[in-house]
């Protein structure tokens, strides 16, 4: 059976499934939902593929999982992917290290920035808060300092090798080249714009920013 991705190519954090299925090679259905419509919001979806009616959501046989990032660990793990976290107690320690970095103080900056400066008003929510976004993009710049001198000594964040860590990235600097117009955030830092070039190299980056193109156009 061909598992399922519910959510949409928009969303940052669907995105990440779907470069990790491409990654790995392996068939799915895409079952887009329509936020406009607040399909993601319908009864029959919250109870039977996520409580907090958010995206994605992955179905699997009989398997449902929601949350990007387990959903992503659930694939490397099923597949036996070097994308997954390592075995050594080592190179496990540098991967959920950089992890944490890129869930508590990556993620939550960017998404932060884009509720106060594209969905607040999209939203009709309220003007942008000003004290907000400066909190959050000094948080960013940080997060993005720190990254510059890990990228000095090793080619992606969590070690030599590509991860999933490097791959939960993808979307949202895409985000802020594009959507926030902050591309000088990344091209001020030589090594993460090398690695920035790195990853967006890869065949399955390719594949999804080519299709994402095309729905935007």
């Amino acid at each position: 059976m061909t598992p399922t991705v519910y959510g949409n190519l928009p969303s940052t954090r669907a995105r990440r499934v779907l470069l990790l299925l491409e990654e790995l090679g392996v068939e799915y259905d895409l079952k887009t939902l329509d936020f406009a419509k607040a399909e993601h919001r319908s009864s029959s979806y919250v109870e039977e593929h996520h409580p907090f009616a958010k995206v994605p959501a992955y179905e699997d046989g009989d398997l449902k999982i929601f949350e990007s990032r387990a959903i992503c660990r659930y694939l490397a793990n099923k597949h036996s992917s070097p994308l997954g976290p390592p075995s050594s107690p080592e190179a496990l320690a540098a991967f959920e290290q950089a992890a944490s970095v890129e869930y508590a103080y990556f993620e939550p900056s960017v998404s932060t920035l884009g509720f106060e400066l594209i969905f607040k008003k999209m939203l009709s929510l309220g003007e942008t808060d000003q004290g907000i976004v400066a909190q959050h993009k000094a948080q960013l710049v940080q997060v993005l300092d720190y990254y510059e001198k890990v990228l000095e000594k090793q080619d992606y964040l969590a070690g030599q090798n590509y991860s999933l860590v490097d791959l939960f990235h993808i979307p949202w600097i895409g985000f802020i080249t594009h959507r926030l117009q902050l591309p000088e955030l990344i091209d001020s830092r030589k090594n993460v714009t090398a690695w920035w070039q790195r990853v967006s190299d890869r065949k399955a980056s390719k594949v999804i920013a080519e299709r994402l193109a095309q729905l935007q156009h």
